[in-house]
């Protein structure tokens, strides 16, 4: 799949002014030229690009990740999430949106399983699987034969959701944080559109959740 700078910028987060300028500096995410000289990224360079926003997150110097090949950074995301109890948030994005382009549940469950230990629940919701299920709709935006990667993820979602579920009504944890996980999936999930939606359109939805289960909750 092919990505213009626009494109990339967006879902990397790394303005298009510091694309050019690395590549003309470093030599670092080199883009392909169309025949009327515009820019093209592969699916390899969007990667790379994410996982190069969180690593620069975790400290590292641009001068020092161009140096090395993707696999190289790769490696380095993994050395972090690895070693660190603590690893930034864009650590977690970047291997949720990898598991989702790439097909590797491994990558997604060990981390989920992290997030929800480092962060939390609602928090690695909030900071985590809110921008990667943000970032994987940009994705599916600029071809939308690959609504697979949303839908990917989203199965595996649901599973974590059903497990997750039943330990929260198990240790009677507030009726939001279970109002969270059980309306996950009609929170995420465009069901006419086949896609997720917008968080900011999501609002409503969650206010008219919230409402109705509260009635059913006190009945």
């Amino acid at each position: 799949m092919i990505y213009s700078i626009k494109q990339l910028s967006e879902i990397s987060g790394i303005n298009k002014i510091t694309l050019r300028s690395w590549e003309e500096r470093y030599g670092f995410l080199v883009a392909q030229r169309s025949d009327t000289n515009i820019r093209k990224y592969s699916t390899e360079q969007l990667l790379c690009a994410i996982n190069t926003s969180a690593l620069l997150k975790e400290g590292l110097k641009i001068s020092t990740i161009a140096k090395k090949s993707p696999a190289q950074i790769n490696t380095l995301i993994e050395s972090k999430f690895q070693s660190s109890d603590s690893c930034n948030e864009e650590i977690y994005i970047s291997r949720i949106i990898q598991s989702a382009v790439l097909h590797k549940r491994d990558i997604f469950d060990t981390t989920i399983y992290k997030g929800f230990q480092h962060l939390g629940l609602v928090d690695f919701y909030s900071t985590v699987m809110f921008v990667s299920l943000q970032k994987i709709g940009l994705i599916w935006s600029v071809n939308s034969k690959v609504i697979d990667h949303e839908r990917f993820v989203f199965g595996l979602l649901q599973d974590k959701i059903n497990d997750i579920t039943n330990e929260i009504i198990t240790k009677k944890f507030s009726k939001d944080i279970w109002l969270l996980f059980v309306m996950a999936p009609y929170i995420f999930l465009d069901r006419d559109e086949g896609h997720f939606v917008s968080l900011n359109n999501t609002v409503g939805m969650v206010t008219e959740a919230s409402v109705d289960h509260e009635a059913k909750w006190s009945s």
